[in-house]
């Protein structure tokens, strides 16, 4: 159109040009633009929106790196100044973001064809809801236009308004505009591809391909000798099983293979099928999340209904145990959550009997479910999940009114794991009380039991109540089984009656400045047979009855008693009673050694009295005292003094056979022996020598045998461990013929 302008003296018309719409752009801009115009425009949100500070704020796919102000600016074309280039068939990350306070919706298309027109599906190639940052990845598909700048459109909007179309003008947010230029493909492809599940309870799966850089052939492998060389085969397994599937994809540069082992499960083993399905009337109290034991599964709302995860939603545990149960709810309000199991596998679930777990008026609910134990696998039992509002009608086949119900798997499996045996009992050692009850403590599902009471007398009960009919020391073991297996824990000297009931004295006393830190026995030879770390007692009185001084009848022993303190105390007094005649009360003649002196360890010595026989038991009484009043053994409330009691167990005398006394400077120790070591010492030089030397039992039969050099500058070690507890001979043989024996105990 030419039109003629009226104009001053002395100026020139001025021919305007108006051909559609067009830009006032320089030429070298005109050359970078879409070579289609868009068809559609979209306008700006009302100015009376922008108040609430939405928009796109920054777009990042690869060199497009574009920060703007967001909704006020209104539409942005930006197609002719901002793109970049991609690849077709290769996923590349793009991120945009929106208002951080508000979640908005975003959509981005792109115009595949370039005809200026965008399709609102098929080129739609990236989504995100309710977000502030949109995160993801986009693929521009082969059949889009090479070569050119193709118009890719962002569109956002708030996340409550109507979903943005191509067309469509925000509401409160914007539209921006900016190019795509594809160049060829020259890559070999990257296989990749996806499956619709992975586990499968019908044996039919859907595979996608993912593969990049535009595969023009595939090759599938399903693992059961099958394959197919659809981009995206649907294939069906034929039977159970595990199988491993394997993708080849090949294009003009090449080819590529990924293979996924064990990828595709299908599992036929499933519950009953339900009697009743229930549906959600309407929507918002549904279940985001179930937890039950280490299984997870997230959940869309409750739009989206009854869920049935008994294929993919497995939940396999081990029966006996308890394990903790949780439900996410969707409102944030208080719901009605309940759980049931069709224990009997019948497809019916009992409203009463085969709840599991209750929980009403509660958000995001949790608690523990007991699972029964079982010595084999459970059949497949169907888990119902129900929440609702509170105090909505409930039931397995009511139909919530605004809650959800989601159906999972239970399998529960028997255990794997061998007994861990442990038990206790009421028997406190060195009473005269004969009646004690036993109780298990052991874990992992025992089955069956056998105690040994170490007198002749066992018992298959769980936890039996036994009498013994004497005094004495004895050793209990239990001996448990379960699916898996037996085992047997053995407790040495775990029981401790004495021959009457005695009641010894209390002595009491404040230890605030020193007590007793460690006592300490050693016999005839210098090896240690008793030694008791200890620490201040608040009342001055330490019970250490279970502690056992093991000796010899009638030998000589060496007892060190070290003091602790917090003070520079000088001198202390120690006093040490044996009850020889086991009457119950520290005789003035029964006292062992005291004496009032300096330094923070006193010494002493001791002979085991004759009125001690082999077997025998009886208390020792450590007192220590930082006065130097004469020692009471029934001190009340003393201060600065501290008493310790200790049990004293004398034990086989050794043999005096003339063999025993051939070789009379041989030491052997520690004897007994806890761990099986043995250590042989010889005083005598004219002795020396090499020895054969064998261990028996007292039977006779020989167990070990080994030869060993004695001499008074070293000495000779043996190694017994398999030794089980009980009495053993050594037996030495030297050169000449010449036989010596010692008797030693294997604690």
């Amino acid at each position: 159109m030419t039109k003629l302008l009226r104009l001053p003296d002395g100026a020139f018309p001025l021919l305007l040009v108006i051909c559609g719409i067009f830009s006032l752009l320089p030429a070298q801009a005109q050359q970078n633009c879409p070579a289609a115009a868009s068809a559609c425009t979209p306008g700006a949100a009302p100015a009376a929106n922008l108040r609430f500070g939405m928009g796109i704020t920054q777009v990042q796919l690869e060199s497009i790196q574009n920060t703007t102000a967001g909704a006020q600016d209104g539409y942005k074309d930006y197609s002719c100044t901002v793109g970049t280039t991609l690849v077709p068939g290769k996923d590349y990350p793009i991120t945009i973001t929106t208002n951080a306070s508000v979640n908005e919706n975003v959509r981005v298309w792109l115009d595949l064809n370039n005809d200026g027109t965008f399709n609102a599906t098929q080129e739609l190639l990236f989504s995100s809801k309710a977000q502030g940052v949109h995160k993801g990845s986009i693929r521009v598909p082969s059949t889009a236009v090479v070569g050119q700048r193709l118009r890719l459109r962002i569109a956002a909007d708030y996340a409550l308004s109507p979903v943005p179309t191509p067309c469509s003008t925000p509401e409160y947010s914007q539209t921006e505009d900016y190019s795509i230029t594809l160049a060829a493909n020259t890559s070999a492809p990257t296989a990749d591809f996806t499956v619709d599940q992975p586990v499968s309870c019908t044996g039919c799966v859907q595979f996608t391909d993912l593969s990049q850089n535009l595969p023009a052939t595939w090759q599938w492998s399903f693992g059961d000798g099958t394959s197919s060389t659809e981009q995206h085969p649907r294939h069906c397994y034929a039977a159970p099983g595990t199988y491993t599937v394997s993708l080849a994809v090949t294009n003009a540069a090449g080819t590529n293979t990924l293979t996924r082992a064990g990828y595709i499960f299908y599992d036929t083993a499933q519950p009953v099928a339900a009697s009743c399905t229930p549906t959600t009337a309407e929507h918002g109290f549904g279940i985001t999340r179930f937890t039950f034991g280490p299984f997870i599964n997230n959940t869309p709302t409750g739009q989206a209904g009854y869920e049935d995860y008994t294929c993919n939603g497995k939940i396999r545990l081990t029966g006996g145990y308890q394990y903790p149960i949780a439900v996410a709810t969707e409102s944030g309000s208080p719901q009605d959550t309940r759980v049931w199991l069709d224990a009997n596998n019948d497809g019916i679930f009992e409203p009463v009997k085969e709840l599991v777990f209750e929980a009403l008026s509660k958000a995001n609910p949790s608690g523990t479910i007991t699972l029964p134990y079982v010595t084999a696998a459970s059949q497949p039992m169907r888990l119902r999940v129900i929440s609702d509002f509170a105090g909505a009608a409930a039931g397995p086949c009511t139909n919530p009114r605004l809650g959800q119900v989601e159906d999972y798997t239970l399998v529960i499996l028997p255990v794997t794991q061998l007994p861990v045996v442990q038990f206790a009992s009421n028997h406190i050692q060195g009473t005269c009380i004969r009646e004690i009850r036993f109780t298990d403590q052991t874990t992992n599902f025992p089955s069956s039991w056998r105690w040994d009471f170490g007198d002749g007398k066992t018992s298959t009960e769980k936890s039996p109540l036994h009498t013994y009919a004497a005094p004495g020391l004895y050793s209990v073991s239990l001996t448990a089984t379960n699916n898996v297996g037996t085992v047997t824990l053995s407790q040495p000297d775990y029981v401790y009656i004495t021959p009457e009931c005695l009641q010894y004295c209390t002595s009491t006393g404040t230890s605030t400045f020193a007590w007793i830190s460690k006592v300490s026995v050693n016999n005839s030879a210098g090896a240690t047979v008793f030694t008791s770390a200890s620490a201040s007692e608040p009342t001055g009185y330490g019970n250490y009855l279970t502690r056992f001084i093991r000796v010899q009848p009638q030998e000589t022993y060496a007892m060190s008693v070290a003091f602790g303190t917090t003070t520079a105390v000088t001198q202390h007094t120690t006093a040490v009673w044996l009850d020889g005649n086991r009457n119950g009360i520290f005789e003035s003649t029964e006292l062992l050694y005291t004496t009032y002196e300096a330094g923070l360890e006193h010494k002493l010595t001791f002979k085991i009295p004759t009125q001690l026989p082999a077997g025998a038991a009886t208390r020792l009484r450590v007192q220590v005292n930082t006065s130097a009043l004469p020692p009471n053994p029934c001190s009340i409330s003393t201060s600065n003094l501290e008493t310790e009691d200790y049990t004293l167990v004398v034990g086989q005398q050794a043999l005096a056979t003339a063999p025993a006394q051939a070789l009379a400077a041989l030491t052997v120790y520690p004897n007994p022996t806890s761990d099986g070591t043995l250590h042989l010492r010889l005083a005598d030089g004219n002795r020396s020598g090499t020895y054969a030397a064998t261990v028996e039992n007292l039977l006779g039969k020989r167990l070990a045998a080994s030869v060993v050099r004695l001499t008074p500058d070293a000495e000779a070690t043996m190694q017994l461990p398999e030794l089980p507890h009980g009495l053993y001979l050594l037996r030495l043989r030297d050169a000449n013929g010449n036989t010596t024996v010692r008797r030693f105990a294997r604690e």
